[in-house]
């Protein structure tokens, strides 16, 4: 999957140039959500995208350049939305509880982010370019998890001998939420408020007494 060579094409109006980048990042993550990295091509990303193959070399230089694009773009949003809560926030379960809901608020917008993260995790582990051009994984954010948990441990609300598994669980929350309920918004929703109602004590408790013989 290395790059391609190619002569680049004249320049597009400058009016009409970043329009038609963000028409290929759009359709190219449709693209690469529902087929993967190794099965779309640069022809069917021009085709969706209403231009030539010629030219959406003009726009990125390989498949590569256009995934990471694609990548960036998307993280970018949930970047934004993650540091606006945590900067809301002052305490690690209101920061968790925020970035839940802003998690389903993105998910609602568009589908699409939840749906490039799942297939993106897939596909960084199948091909070795990738690995090495998106060396974290797709929606854990840069230093996100680490600040988060970092975060809890100064406010008392994590052990810090327990970090570990407090990172391993917010993991399982973020990934599962993407893998497993994203495609059904309904489903997403529950499950967040399920996790939620978990985090405030409330989804399970106690066995209760044993039932009177008789």
């Amino acid at each position: 999957m290395g790059r391609l060579s190619g002569p680049r094409l004249g320049r597009p109006p400058a009016s009409t140039a970043g329009d038609t980048r963000q028409r290929i990042i759009g359709v190219a993550a449709e693209l690469f959500s529902d087929l993967g990295y190794g099965v779309t091509t640069n022809k069917d990303v021009a085709v969706a995208a209403g231009i030539s193959t010629g030219a959406l070399y003009y726009y990125f230089a390989s498949k590569l350049d256009m995934y990471v694009a694609v990548f960036r773009e998307l993280q970018a949003r949930v970047d934004v939305r993650m540091r606006q809560v945590m900067e809301t926030e002052t305490t690690f379960g209101g920061r968790l509880r925020g970035i839940l809901d802003a998690a389903h608020e993105l998910n609602v917008e568009d589908p699409s982010i939840a749906r490039f993260q799942g297939t993106a995790r897939v596909d960084r582990e199948r091909y070795p370019d990738l690995r090495k051009a998106i060396p974290n994984p797709p929606g854990e954010g840069a230093g996100l998890m680490g600040r988060l948990i970092g975060d809890g441990i100064e406010t008392r609300e994590i052990d810090p001998d327990r970090r570990r598994e407090a990172e391993a669980v917010v993991r399982v929350m973020f990934v599962g939420l993407v893998a497993s309920v994203s495609s059904d918004p309904e489903v997403h929703r529950l499950a967040i408020d399920g996790l939620k109602a978990l985090l405030d004590g409330h989804l399970i408790r106690g066995p209760g007494p044993a039932p009177r013989p008789g």
